[in-house]
């Protein structure tokens, strides 16, 4: 009987011992395009598991392509995606304090989605899956008016910059009706992948019109209303 209770107290120390967790973020984490955000995942290492055999792999589903891995006690990235080269990196020296957060450079649209922070010890695995949103709000518009002659054609042009992804531009009338199908946009896009975005409105003014403006960014929880009341005969900016 002793025998027994000396087993059963010796597998659940070596339980505790070697015994994964790993925590992530429940929420999504935002970055920007063109920045550096880390991802977080940590788990529960316990004194003498032994770090040469633990492993540390980031995946991106559902190709599992490889974004990171660490065994042996390094980094091995011979089988890492060619669209992170040189943009990982872990936190080796944070490994014993059960620390196997990601920092992603530079990042990417492209690379939003679902990352998966998968850890070992060759006895034991456990994982959990980190969401990255990229996105950016806008900057508030920049609204001009341009009145030629009064009564004639009016020009409403607005501007919004350094924002992530493309927003839901509307213009209306004073009855509230789209006519968002008179105006024309353009955009681009900066070093960083963040966009640059400009739209003209060109509509005939009628006595107390009022043309109103919106944004809306649902990703960043961003809406943006605007509306004037073009003056005559000169420019506003607004």
């Amino acid at each position: 009987m002793k025998r027994m209770a000396s087993a059963c107290l010796f597998a659940l120390t070596l339980l505790l011992t070697i015994s994964l967790a790993v925590v992530v973020p429940r929420t999504p984490v935002t970055s920007p395009p063109g920045s550096d955000v880390t991802l977080s995942c940590s788990f529960s290492y316990k004194e003498g598991a032994g770090l040469s055999r633990l492993v540390v792999t980031w995946q991106r589903p559902p190709v599992d392509h490889v974004v990171h891995s660490f065994y042996y006690g390094r980094d091995q990235l011979d089988l890492q995606n060619e669209a992170y080269r040189n943009r990982t990196q872990l936190f080796p020296e944070q490994l014993g304090v059960g620390n196997a957060s990601l920092r992603l450079k530079q990042v990417r649209g492209e690379g939003e989605g679902r990352y998966t922070c998968a850890v070992t010890n060759q006895v034991e695995s456990t994982r959990g899956d980190v969401q990255l949103l990229v996105a950016a709000p806008y900057s508030e518009p920049q609204l001009a008016i341009f009145l030629p002659n009064p009564g004639g054609h009016v020009t409403l042009t607005v501007k919004v910059t350094d924002g992530y992804p493309q927003p839901t531009l509307l213009w209306l009338n004073a009855a509230g009706s789209d006519i968002t199908n008179q105006s024309h946009t353009s955009k681009s896009v900066d070093s960083r992948g963040l966009y640059q975005i400009r739209s003209e409105l060109e509509a005939v003014v009628k006595e107390a019109e009022t043309f109103t403006f919106e944004l809306d960014h649902p990703v960043m929880e961003q809406r943006v209303r605007a509306s004037r009341h073009p003056a005559p005969k000169h420019r506003r900016s607004y």
